[in-house]
């Protein structure tokens, strides 16, 4: 009878010790694999001025591979200074930045870069600036000039009007001197004038 009870009881243990153990079993669902590694491609190869702020993005980058969406991280000489897909940044020489991207799975890629970064040069001096002008740079009545050079042919000009976020709050393409509505809150902005051949970003502030 003690044979028989010790028996019982090494059987009731060893069926609590895996009952226990089935406990700890969790089915886990594999999260969708990419078919290529993720990977950033800068695409930064225009000359930029010093000390001008300078809108990243706009000028291209590009990230392949992976499991949208991605979130981005903006790194200038090692401090995150951005996490959306634009961000605005004043250049000094030397500088030295990353772009990193994460995917949905986690992965995550870093390609650090430099920009050909140039002493700061006045309208007067360049021919290719020569023309172009943004004012008032204290808006009051939410209407904003943006002067293009005259030319023969007609150059497609993207102007973009951005916050200190590098949120775009206007956007358009034009090929002629023009005057924006643009209904901003108060605060500082960033617009971008933009072609195949130059980028220029100007300063204006928003106070009704």
């Amino acid at each position: 009878m003690k044979q028989i009870k010790r028996i019982l009881t090494l059987a009731l243990s060893f069926i609590a010790v895996h009952a226990a153990l089935a406990q700890t079993v969790v089915k886990m669902e594999v999260p969708p694999q990419a078919q290529e590694p993720l990977a950033v491609v800068v695409l930064f190869d225009e000359q930029v001025p010093e000390g001008i702020p300078v809108v990243l993005g706009l000028m291209g980058y590009d990230v392949t591979g992976g499991i949208e969406p991605y979130t981005y991280e903006w790194i200038q000489n090692g401090t995150v200074i951005g996490t959306g897909d634009i961000v605005v940044i004043t250049p000094a020489k030397g500088d030295k930045f990353e772009l990193k991207a994460t995917d949905k799975n986690r992965c995550h890629s870093v390609s650090a870069f430099s920009m050909n970064v140039i002493s700061r040069i006045s309208a007067s001096d360049s021919p290719e600036l020569m023309g172009y002008s943004v004012f008032p740079t204290l808006v009051r009545d939410d209407r904003l000039r943006v002067n293009l050079p005259a030319s023969d042919e007609p150059v497609p000009t993207r102007i973009r009007i951005l916050d200190v976020n590098g949120v775009v709050h206007y956007q358009s393409i034009v090929t002629a001197s023009t005057t924006i509505s643009c209904n901003l809150p108060d605060g500082t902005f960033f617009v971008s004038v933009q072609t195949d051949q130059l980028h220029k970003v100007y300063k204006i502030s928003v106070k009704h």
